[in-house]
């Protein structure tokens, strides 16, 4: 009985200085964890909002295709668009979403949902980076030749997606051809309208003196600090999007584990409640 009493007060002893490293440790981790809580309902509330508005735009230019007589683009072009701007706006608003909800309401399911989801655009952004990097070459030749590919089948009748991708590029960009004017002289014996400021009277001469092609190449030329900086700043975003998701998970996993430990009494062997006097 000396022995058992021994080791019952062992027990208590260690039990109450468990007690106060948890209380301890909960101040801490409350402070920073509520602190990381409100920082990532924060930024996915920007998310979730940006994603709602992306999708109004959609929306509205979907519903509006045709009723636009100051675009440049044509209605195939503005259909697509339509489309991208949707499915855009739809992953945005519900990743945004169920960050919010999870910080919110501290669901560890969401914000595991939150979590792998974000990873996933992440790894596949990361993937087409590298691809567009190693490949930049090949890209710039493909997009050259599929342009001119186009300008071959302008005047087909059949080939309408072909006539509106150029004229797109061509009415946006204010350009003509793919390198250069001379390229449609292949093709026609005048340009395109679309190569003109005045349509209806479009010649080589008083068409765009620069080609598509070159332009979107001294363009992102000029702006890859820009793009690179935009980049960086939404890999930034995301990667503490999902550290401040996964340290939120295991800090409310943590904060349970401590709570229910917290309120476990001290029993004795004959299941008696006999806190011990300290």
């Amino acid at each position: 009985q000396w022995y058992q009493r021994r080791v019952q007060e062992f027990q208590t002893f260690q039990h109450y200085f468990k007690r106060i490293n948890l209380s301890t440790m909960n101040s801490l981790q409350v402070c920073c964890g509520e602190f990381i809580r409100m920082i990532l309902f924060l930024l996915n509330f920007i998310f979730w909002a940006a994603g709602g508005a992306i999708l109004g735009i959609g929306i509205f230019v979907r519903v509006s295709i045709g009723k636009l007589p100051d675009a440049n683009v044509s209605e195939d072009t503005l259909n697509s668009a339509s489309v991208f701007l949707i499915v855009l706006g739809c992953v945005v608003f519900v990743i945004g979403l169920l960050g919010c909800c999870g910080s919110l309401t501290q669901n560890r399911c969401m914000l595991l949902l939150y979590f792998t989801l974000v990873t996933i655009i992440f790894l596949v952004e990361i993937v087409l980076a590298i691809i567009i990097y190693v490949k930049k070459d090949s890209v710039e030749e493909i997009f050259t030749n599929e342009f001119k590919d186009c300008m071959s089948s302008y005047y087909n009748d059949t080939a309408t997606e072909c006539k509106d991708i150029v004229d797109t590029f061509q009415a946006t960009l204010k350009c003509c051809g793919a390198n250069s004017p001379d390229d449609w002289k292949e093709e026609s014996t005048n340009p395109p309208p679309t190569c003109c400021v005045e349509a209806e009277s479009c010649t080589f001469e008083t068409a765009y003196k620069d080609g598509c092609v070159p332009l979107i190449e001294n363009f992102v030329g000029s702006n890859t600090q820009y793009i690179g900086f935009g980049v960086l700043t939404i890999a930034v975003i995301q990667l503490l999007g999902m550290l401040f998701a996964c340290y939120l998970r295991s800090f409310i996993w943590k904060r349970s584990t401590y709570l229910d430990q917290d309120s476990v009494g001290l029993v004795d062997k004959a299941g008696k409640d006999q806190p011990y006097a300290l």
